[in-house]
């Protein structure tokens, strides 16, 4: 097999350069690392010009976000031949026998119809990434003496796929720019693919906080809220009635909580909401097939 990690990054050079040292050693080596670089003006270019030629770095002119990166990448792997593509944010920080727990959970699943393996993913502190928890199938535990799960999707947050599952679904959609893009991808897969979480394939996910991201609570970057309020918008009206409802609710509620417990920002929150509908209502892009 031959297998490649994809790495999107912007600003983060010294968690990409971590990122980085751990995939290196692997228990499993990988064919080639590709960074996908969104434009960064940290010095990241100019760093990875220096690493082995394992090290393949995209840059692209200008910042397309983690959504447009994946696609980006998965496209460059699959075009390059690569069997299995394991797909990080530059602040993942796998353990090293990360990917050879996955590719073994791959054998067992082996009659499946796999569409996708992630990992367990952990905050610093080892307490669970409350941002990246996959969301368990009705029925989760057919595997679960092996610590296979069952999921319904995932983040992209150490994500294995094979370039089969590629042709079939087609790439991440680019225009989510960030926010469900991972969710609606693996959600796609799951239409017609299985997804499983491997439990003892660990990595670390270095965020700032072990916090669950919700417009409520912040106060920095509240502006990039517009993307999940437009991009969940998408997701309902592509899961049909019942997920429109759901949408629904879940935007009434998150009103009512920005106005009862927001004491900063609190119209700004609002209006970046209600924008986010607005756009929603209107956001129709096309999924993007490869061409074989």
């Amino acid at each position: 097999m031959k297998i490649c990690a994809v790495v999107v990054t912007y600003n983060r050079l010294d968690l990409l350069k971590l990122t980085i040292e751990k995939l290196l050693n692997q228990t499993v080596n990988l064919d080639s690392i590709i960074i996908i670089n969104n434009a960064s003006n940290d010095g990241t270019e100019e760093y990875l010009k220096k690493l082995s030629k394992l090290i393949i770095c995209v840059n692209l002119k200008e910042n397309i976000g983690g959504a447009g990166g994946f696609n980006k990448g998965l496209r460059y792997a699959y075009d390059n031949r690569y069997d299995y593509i394991w797909i990080m944010d530059d602040d993942t920080i796998a353990t090293e026998n990360a990917l050879e727990m996955m590719l073994k959970g791959l054998k067992l699943l082996k009659n499946e119809n796999i569409g996708f393996v992630c990992s367990n993913v952990l905050y610093k502190d080892n307490n669970p990434c409350l941002m990246n928890i996959p969301k368990a199938d009705y029925i989760w535990n057919k595997f679960s003496e092996f610590s296979l799960v069952k999921v319904r999707n995932a983040s992209f947050v150490s994500l294995l796929i094979n370039r089969q599952v590629i042709e079939k679904v087609g790439l991440p959609i680019t225009e989510f720019f960030i926010w469900g893009d991972d969710l609606e991808y693996t959600s796609r897969i799951n239409e017609q693919f299985n997804g499983y979480m491997i439990g003892n394939s660990i990595v670390h996910h270095y965020m700032k906080e072990n916090l669950g991201v919700s417009i409520v609570e912040t106060e920095n970057r509240i502006d990039r809220y517009f993307y999940e309020f437009r991009n969940k918008l998408y997701i309902a009206k592509n899961s049909g009635f019942g997920g429109i409802i759901n949408y629904i609710f879940y935007v009434v509620k998150i009103l009512i909580k920005i106005f009862i417990k927001s004491n900063n920002f609190k119209w700004r929150k609002i209006r970046i909401v209600i924008k986010g509908v607005f756009s929603g209502l209107f956001f129709n892009p096309k999924v993007e097939y490869i061409k074989k």
